[in-house]
Order: C-alpha cells, then sequence, then structure tokens
C-alpha cells in the first residue's frame, strides 16, 4: 500500500532576488511530518530542497547535511511532486484572491 504524502505551503516568499520561493512541511500516513522544505528556483526550473543544517568543517568551509530525506527515487519525486503541487495551489489561490499575500515586514532599524 502507498504511503500517503500531504504537502503544505506554510509561507510564499514574493522577493525577486530570492531563489526561495516557498516554504513547506509534508506529513506521511498522517502520522509523521517534516518541516523546512524550500521551493527553490533554479535555471532549470523549481525544485524541492531539503531541510538541512549548516556546519563549518575543520577547513573553515560551509557544509550543508540534510536532515531528512528520501532513501528512493521514487518517494524523493513522490516528495518533490506533491510539494510542488501544493505550491501551484498556493500560487493559483493567492492570484485569485482568495487569500492576501502579506509581505515580509522591513527590517527594523538599529537604534543602538
Amino acid at each position: 500500500m502507498p504511503v500517503q504524502i500531504q504537502a503544505n505551503i506554510s509561507r510564499l516568499v514574493n522577493r525577486p532576488d530570492s531563489k526561495v520561493k516557498a516554504f513547506a512541511s509534508v506529513s506521511f500516513d498522517g502520522a509523521f511530518v517534516v518541516y523546512g522544505l524550500r521551493v527553490m528556483e533554479s535555471a532549470r526550473g523549481l525544485f524541492v530542497a531539503m531541510p538541512s543544517t549548516t556546519y563549518t568543517d575543520k577547513s573553515g568551509k560551509t557544509q550543508y547535511s540534510d536532515i531528512f530525506h528520501a532513501v528512493t527515487r521514487q518517494a524523493h519525486d513522490a516528495i518533490q511532486q506533491s510539494v510542488l503541487n501544493a505550491y501551484q495551489q498556493a500560487i493559483q489561490q493567492m492570484q485569485t484572491n482568495q487569500f492576501e499575500y502579506v509581505p515580509e515586514p522591513p527590517p527594523m532599524p538599529d537604534w543602538g
């Protein structure tokens, strides 16, 4: 029996200079949830980046390590398709004004 994957877009990013287009979460059979997935835009199109953490290795170079990732190509493709479908639905809802886009607030001034 296939695993039911449900994606949710938690935040759209509306900044032309950002490669990140949205933040998402996915749940598996309603039993597990993973937060921190990102819809990214590259020269080859949209893709889903898994949640990761950064660290500095012994040479001082920044490295990235996935917190969560699919083990099989089939699982990877299913997660990616689910998140990208949810992203397209969120974009359509925004365009039909079913919800209002609230931009990120400007940075607070440094008074100190």
